[in-house]
């Protein structure tokens, strides 16, 4: 629950805007105080009309610079309210910016597979490094979940529980980079996934999500034993084998 504030401490660290793109300006300043901590979720900002006299600008430059802060997840705008409330920042925003851009710039399977093979390496050796009884824990109850999908032919929910997969891997490694990315990548692959089970029949779709399954096993055998060598190896056969799996069904065609 986010907690009650008045809006005086913004009031307070806010500053007239003096540029001839004064709604960018007033943003960038929101955003920073934001940030670096000084505005915090559930702090409130003054009214509309407080920020006018504070920073010297009309109303239509207030609203934008607002309109902009909410787009990009930093404010939540209450209608009727006096003053928008700063926002817990989360990865949607982020994702959505980076898959818009991947797909407008008509990011081939090989380039994905790639970058993956990387990325998601690193990702495992520092699981595999850095995990604690309770991240190993999560991953094997997901596990668990994802064998009961593919018993009870649920290979669709099962897609977007591989991604869960991927994404406590990612915060087993204890870097918020490597998490933000996995939820990017995993925004690409659900639905390369769920193309490649369309294009294939019931069989042989159960038989791909074993693979991706057995995989995992081995990864999170890996991790789970501290080996972040072996886990890089599964990991990195784990990318060779899905990409040509997609491949296969031209998955990546729209």
């Amino acid at each position: 629950m986010q907690k009650k504030s008045d809006s005086s401490q913004a009031a307070q660290l806010l500053r007239p805007v003096e540029t001839q793109r004064s709604s960018a300006a007033i943003y960038e300043q929101v955003k920073g105080l934001i940030l670096d901590g000084q505005l915090k979720p559930g702090d409130r900002l003054p009214s509309e009309r407080s920020l006018m006299d504070l920073m010297g600008r009309s109303r239509p430059t207030i609203r934008e610079a607002l309109r902009m802060l909410e787009r990009t997840g930093f404010i939540r705008i209450m209608p009727g309210s006096n003053g928008a409330i700063v926002q817990e920042l989360t990865t949607d925003e982020v994702t959505q910016s980076m898959e818009v851009m991947l797909q407008t710039n008509r990011v081939t399977l090989d380039e994905l597979s790639e970058y993956r093979a990387h990325n998601d390496v690193a990702v495992a050796q520092w699981a595999a490094q850095r995990a604690t009884a309770e991240d190993i824990a999560a991953l094997s109850e997901t596990l668990g979940r994802c064998r009961v999908l593919i018993e009870d032919g649920e290979l669709a929910t099962f897609v977007a529980q591989d991604a869960v997969f991927h994404g406590q891997l990612a915060l087993a490694g204890k870097n918020q980079v490597s998490y933000i990315i996995s939820q990017v990548m995993s925004r690409l692959v659900e639905p390369l996934m769920l193309r490649a089970l369309e294009r294939q029949n019931a069989q042989d779709g159960r038989a791909m999500c074993q693979r991706v399954i057995s995989m995992h096993k081995a990864i999170l055998a890996a991790v789970s034993a501290g080996d972040s060598e072996q886990a890089a190896q599964a990991m990195a056969e784990h990318i060779e084998v899905f990409g040509g799996d997609l491949k296969d069904y031209e998955a990546f065609k729209q």
